[in-house]
């Protein structure tokens, strides 16, 4: 009994940092704060988590969502499939604008890009699929930021954001009025903030409620993407 109510309390605990990671600062002393639980305990089981690929750590050693369990949620049955939905539009704006297409979907606050259309240019961006990465990163996370919640947005900025290139924007103020430039527009224009010699148009993908869900956007190298 005294062994079953540990691995109970373990799992649970487990469940409760995981939660914790995307609303937190990704730290241990974050995740700690953020869950209530002690740091020790905090650092045992996110070690557990990491070794299971459920986390994954940078070199910061901030912690993220990992692809297991990306993966796991992926197979979960949903009232849509976004990718499924999005092929055939992707296709259309690849065919009209002779760059690549793709589609993101929303996973708390960070992104997963679902797939892409590509087109024959002998210079063309690699394949994203498959890969998370933070809202703030360019146009496809802003467009869907405009539609989160005021306690969601403060508490994200209120984080430490990461610096993916020099032109990635991490000032809250200006990252607060380029929000109020894509609730105006519905759109977002971007250039080298998550990759250099990469510009990004975006637009976000809403549900029947209204919330964003994800994006459709284009991409291409900058030199000739928008022509």
């Amino acid at each position: 009994v005294v062994v079953a109510t540990v691995s109970v309390t373990s799992v649970e605990r487990a469940f409760q940092l995981l939660r914790a990671v995307p609303t937190s600062d990704g730290t241990l002393s974050g995740l700690s704060r953020e869950t209530g639980l002690p740091v020790a305990t905090v650092s045992r089981l996110m070690s557990a988590l990491e070794k299971a690929g459920a986390v994954l750590r940078n070199d910061e050693k901030v912690y993220r969502i990992g692809p297991a369990l990306v993966e796991l949620v992926s197979r979960e049955p949903r009232p849509y499939d976004l990718l499924a939905l999005a092929t055939a539009h992707l296709s259309e704006l690849a065919a009209q604008t002779n760059e690549t297409a793709g589609v993101v979907e929303a996973v708390g606050t960070e992104l997963v890009h679902l797939g892409q259309v590509a087109t024959e240019h002998d210079v063309s961006v690699r394949d994203w699929t498959g890969f998370r990465v933070a809202a703030h990163s360019g146009a496809v996370g802003f467009v869907l930021m405009a539609f989160w919640d005021d306690a969601v947005l403060d508490e994200y900025l209120a984080g430490e954001l990461e610096v993916f290139s020099p032109a990635t924007m991490t000032d809250p103020e200006q990252i607060r009025s380029r929000l109020e430039v894509v609730r105006s527009q519905g759109w977002l224009w971007s250039t080298d903030e998550y990759a250099l010699g990469v510009t990004t148009v975006a637009a976000a993908v809403l549900d029947r409620e209204g919330h964003a869900v994800g994006n459709l956007h284009v991409h291409g190298p900058s030199y000739r993407f928008p022509g």
